[in-house]
């Protein structure tokens, strides 16, 4: 995947409630599927709020700040629905997209013309062309973890456990 972020179940709480479902099951994939399912979801979820994963509003784009500061990120929806997960090994759920362009908005960047004093030319929001000698596209993360995503896995793992066990949650 182009742009990435890889949650490896290490953090005390987590590991813990992992260990408890491995001693019952031996099997973690299915509990890391659907945590790797809910952190897609969360992640897709961004583009609607246009936030980052700390809860940082992004910097409107001037398309969106025309449409009243609305859809920053989602002209076609193509980077939000290329988000995807997947499961890589026994403790570790990664989720990403395999567009070129994500890690330029996750980052942010400069995009300068290849030929020295050259300009770049677009279209712009008015649908009109526009000539810049550079575009700075300021970093928009969509991708990464905060405490929601850990308490979403943290009540998968339960669930598992107690599925397994018989327990109530």
């Amino acid at each position: 995947m182009t742009a990435t972020a890889i949650l490896t179940i290490d953090g005390a709480g987590l590991r813990a409630l992992a260990r408890q479902l491995e001693e019952v099951d031996g099997d973690k994939h299915a509990a890391l599927e659907a945590i790797g399912e809910g952190w897609e979801t969360t992640t897709k979820e961004r583009f609607a709020t246009g936030t980052a994963p700390d809860g940082t509003p992004w910097k409107p784009s001037r398309r969106a700040l025309k449409r009243g500061g609305k859809g920053t990120l989602v002209l076609s929806g193509d980077l939000r629905d290329s988000v995807t997960h997947d499961v890589v090994s026994d403790d570790t759920v990664e989720v990403g997209t395999n567009k070129l362009y994500a890690a330029a908005h996750q980052f942010g960047a400069t995009i300068e013309p290849k030929a020295p004093g050259g300009v770049l030319r677009f279209k712009g929001a008015d649908g009109g062309w526009v000539s810049a000698r550079r575009v700075v596209l300021p970093a928009r993360p969509f991708i990464g973890w905060n405490a929601d995503d850990e308490a979403n896995a943290a009540e998968i793992l339960e669930g598992f456990v107690a599925r397994k066990t018989g327990a109530a949650v």
